[in-house]
């Protein structure tokens, strides 16, 4: 790498830099999996991918390396081509420890010259198990949608909070689903906005992973960060459903802009005045644009079941596929096809796929993997309450659409209905602002009394 290597735009023709959260398995590691294949099938021999992917731990990481390695070395033989042409960076970082997430940032920021893609995938669910009968009940009598939305069964834990994050006394309380799920990433992406910011053609992107389990009745915005309920994983999903569909609406724009903008802390400040800062201010950069997908319903370890348990889960799943479930992807390969392709498509591409429901009155869709009973995958817009296809009020217009089988319940997206959305979203932004000054001053003050100067 020469001497310009982090100037902004120097990669831009040649080299793409993606970021993936949460991969030592299951969805995480399959959508690296699927990078890299994409990635080596669809550019050319001139292209070059550098591939960072994040664990909690050392041994994750060098576990994860070495399998993403043997990966890489059967598709370059597979597709023919080299796999010099793919780098493997690991990290690590723990989205519920605030301070890692800071300190994972400086790395970035010190080493690379841009990000193509951040995939936020990281996260933890809080189940415990499954009542057991109650889903024996419900599969026999409603397999398809039951298998589909599961909540109804599951057990989870609730009101967990994050180890303390600071030795400041004023800290508030940050829950732990929240955190992982949520927050971390919001600060993480925040934080690395200067190198989202850095290509002057071609902003970053943003991909938050969600769940076809997401619904607003297990959201509560005096709830925020879902302590006082059974359902915190759905809540903290349809939270990343509503940020993502009302970040590019006008009602949302002053908390979004400033999201999108590198943060002015007294550090940084400091940073920029001594000349030591490592990337130029992106406020006169194209902002990075924001997506939501989700895998549809993939084989994975979040719901913890023993051995006989998850096979019999994999045969059901089989068969609400034969029996006409859009969402039962099934293997965590197939369901990384929509995060990838947001990522690696030309945007292009991804506008006009997007632009379908604005010409109609609607704003931004909720992509998923889905697949047809002969195992085809592909990309599609996913209902969401309170949004239905894409922010058009009224049934579904597109043939794909209607064809597509819908939750039991689910009701065509009325105006007043639509109004509510962009409200909720417009408050979440903000909550979600005010709570990053708040951790953001709280954090970088502890970092001064650690004596770390590196500041964000």
């Amino acid at each position: 790498m020469d001497s310009n290597s982090n100037r902004p735009g120097s990669f831009e023709s040649d080299e793409t830099y993606v970021l993936v959260t949460g991969t030592n398995s299951g969805l995480g590691f399959s959508i690296c999996c699927r990078i890299i294949d994409e990635f080596l099938t669809t550019r050319p021999e001139s292209k070059c991918l550098t591939l960072l992917f994040t664990t909690r731990s050392a041994k994750k990481s060098a576990e994860t390396l070495s399998l993403l390695q043997a990966h890489l070395n059967n598709s370059a033989a597979k597709y023919a081509t080299s796999k010099n042409r793919v780098t493997l960076k690991p990290e690590n970082v723990d989205l519920a420890n605030l301070l890692s997430v800071r300190a994972l940032s400086r790395r970035l920021r010190a080493s690379l010259p841009k990000l193509d893609a951040v995939i936020l995938n990281a996260g933890t669910a809080g189940f415990t198990g499954i009542n057991l009968f109650k889903a024996l009940y419900l599969t026999l009598t409603d397999l398809v949608n039951t298998v589909t939305y599961p909540s109804a069964f599951t057990l989870t834990c609730s009101g967990v909070l994050v180890k303390k994050q600071t030795s400041q006394p004023d800290e508030p309380p940050l829950g732990d689903i929240f955190c992982s799920n949520v927050f971390g990433h919001y600060m993480l992406n925040h934080a690395l906005m200067p190198l989202l910011s850095a290509s002057e053609t071609s902003p970053g992107r943003i991909i938050w992973i969600s769940s076809i389990e997401a619904t607003s009745k297990n959201f509560d915005l005096s709830d925020f960060q879902a302590l006082n309920t059974r359902s915190a994983y759905q809540a903290s999903k349809h939270l990343t459903d509503v940020l993502a569909l009302t970040s590019e609406l006008p009602s949302s724009s002053p908390w979004v802009d400033t999201f999108l903008s590198a943060s002015k802390t007294t550090t940084a400040t400091k940073l920029q005045q001594n000349g030591t800062a490592h990337h130029a201010p992106t406020s006169s950069r194209p902002k990075p644009s924001i997506y939501v997908a989700h895998p549809g319903i993939c084989g994975t370890a979040i719901m913890p079941l023993v051995f006989p348990l998850f096979y019999a889960m994999i045969a059901v799943f089989w068969l609400a596929r034969m029996f006409g479930s859009p969402w039962h992807t099934i293997s965590t390969y197939s369901g990384a096809y929509a995060p990838v392709w947001l990522a690696l498509s030309p945007k292009p591409v991804l506008d006009a796929a997007e632009d379908v429901y604005a010409r109609l009155g609607g704003g931004k869709p909720k992509w998923g993997s889905s697949c047809d009973r002969l195992g085809r995958i592909s990309a599609v817009r996913t209902e969401v309450d309170g949004w239905g296809y894409g922010g058009v009020v009224g049934p579904a217009v597109l043939e794909e659409d209607k064809r597509r089988r819908r939750k039991v319940g689910a009701k065509d997206l009325t105006a007043e209905e639509k109004l509510e959305f962009e409200e909720l979203g417009r408050r979440c932004w903000r909550e979600m602002e005010e709570l990053r000054v708040q951790w953001e001053k709280l954090l970088e003050k502890e970092e001064e009394a650690m004596g770390i100067v590196g500041g964000l």
